[in-house]
């Protein structure tokens, strides 16, 4: 009987979410981004045949197949589905998750919030959806999560596409057990860290996420960031051999500027205790790595224990509003609001103005013409999943950087990254048809691209306000 009623309400679901289009469908008369020449083709078309786009140009060049359904999308902007790089499923988003305050409150337990989280994985999914990401790369953690929510996002209609980067593989000296399993690999030795590759390639992992595990509170590595730069080159050169694009985690200047030159395709974060030196971003340049800047992960949670945290437009419609609920309802009784404070003051101390020194690298990289790719490190307080990649956009473009840079980091570079650029990330004939309709234009300002008129994913245009 169960099996029957779940497949009952996925087909409920598919009914409902999706729109099934004809044959063909022409989006036409709107103006279409083209990411990777920072160029409006403005009163273009979109032809769609089954979940492909056939063909991108002037609507009367069009041969369309008899029976296209056409869309008028005039005044609008279309643009590639957005790709997070950076996401991780263990991660609830609510204040609850923290370790700090689970520390203060007997209440607030990692049980209690991972017995809340494990059953709000396919809700988590079509927030998404709804914030206009199709692609999202999960970046590490325990494979029960971290897999799971790949398998659930397969099965269910309104869903990103998930790829999992296996990990983190790093060094030895900090063990993290998550709901009884590990949620690191560690090893010191080329030969441990190459094994470590092997078995997540075994696991059809898309990516593989490395990392050195060294100024963490309880963590007393065997190895220094320098003498672990070797082992992690052997580690990327495995990856690279079984055609898995690799990410490094780092925290501090001193780890990026060792690892720089191990063959890594892109760094998870920038640097948040001071900005790289210049060496390092003319390294990035020369060597074609990316960087996901991470700016808003850690301004975010300090905004939500301090009280401050105002949701932006894409925020109130799409946001889990459990979550939401969690960062205005939890502190209900001074005793909690002391928690809050405190916790506030605590992260204030060990981060300070983090966001200035990683905004003062990027546009750095942003100047010397190298890759930046947009993780917004979801789901940590503050930044929720699916709408937290528009809080990461908004964010950097405060600090300075150009709306275009950060569209292209958001799409086509998180594609190249992660080498599936022959299907996704621009808006190309061949491409799969993963592309957002605007109600404004994103090259403007980055906060356009939260106004998304439609949502459409492998040709299906998904009901976004149902999702809503």
């Amino acid at each position: 009987m169960q099996v029957i009623m779940k497949t009952c309400n996925a087909l409920l679901a598919m009914t409902l979410l999706a729109s099934p289009l004809s044959a063909a469908t022409l989006y036409q008369g709107g103006s279409v981004i083209d990411v990777t020449s920072g160029q409006a083709l403005d009163g273009a078309a979109v032809l769609v045949e089954g979940e492909r786009i056939v063909a991108v140009g002037a609507p009367a060049d069009m041969a369309m197949p008899e029976g296209t359904q056409v869309v008028d999308v005039s005044g609008k902007f279309l643009v590639p589905g957005l790709i997070d790089t950076h996401i991780h499923f263990m991660e609830s988003g609510r204040v609850q998750m923290d370790k700090m305050l689970q520390m203060l409150d007997s209440d607030a337990t990692e049980e209690a919030d991972i017995a809340w989280m494990k059953p709000r994985i396919p809700y988590s999914l079509t927030r998404y959806i709804c914030s206009g990401v199709t692609t999202a790369v999960s970046l590490g953690g325990p494979l029960h999560f971290e897999f799971e929510g790949r398998r659930i996002a397969q099965e269910q209609e309104v869903a990103p596409r998930i790829l999992v980067a296996g990990g983190p593989i790093g060094n030895s000296g900090f063990e993290w057990i998550f709901d009884g399993k590990p949620a690191t690999y560690t090893g010191d030795t080329e030969e441990e860290l190459r094994t470590l590759v092997q078995g997540f390639d075994e696991k059809d992992a898309e990516g593989i996420k490395f990392g050195y595990i060294g100024s963490l509170p309880g963590a007393e590595p065997k190895l220094t960031v320098e003498q672990f730069a070797p082992v992690l080159a052997a580690a990327i050169d495995e990856a690279h051999q079984r055609d898995l694009p690799t990410l490094v985690h780092i925290m501090e200047a001193n780890e990026a500027h060792a690892l720089v030159n191990t063959g890594l395709d892109a760094f998870a974060h920038l640097p948040f205790d001071e900005p790289a030196s210049d060496e390092f971003v003319q390294t990035l340049v020369e060597k074609g790595i990316a960087t996901a800047p991470t700016i808003a992960v850690f301004q975010s949670i300090i905004e939500v224990f301090d009280g401050d945290f105002e949701p932006n437009t894409i925020e109130q419609a799409c946001m889990d509003p459990q979550v939401m609920a969690s960062y205005t309802d939890y502190a209900d009784s001074w005793l909690k609001q002391f928690y809050f404070w405190l916790v506030a003051r605590a992260y204030n101390f060990m981060l300070g103005d983090s966001s200035a020194n990683v905004a003062d690298t990027a546009l750095r990289i942003e100047a010397a013409g190298g890759r930046l790719i947009i993780g917004s490190d979801a789901a940590h307080i503050g930044t929720p999943h699916g709408v937290a990649i528009h809080r990461e956009m908004q964010m950097l473009e405060d600090h300075g950087l150009k709306p275009v840079t950060i569209l292209q980091a958001a799409t086509i570079n998180g594609a190249q990254v992660m080498r599936v650029d022959d299907d996704l990330g621009s808006i190309e004939a061949g491409k799969l048809a993963d592309f957002l309709v605007l109600d404004r234009n994103p090259l403007e300002t980055v906060y356009n691209a939260q106004y998304i008129s439609r949502v459409i994913k492998g040709g299906s245009e998904l009901d976004r306000q149902r999702v809503r």
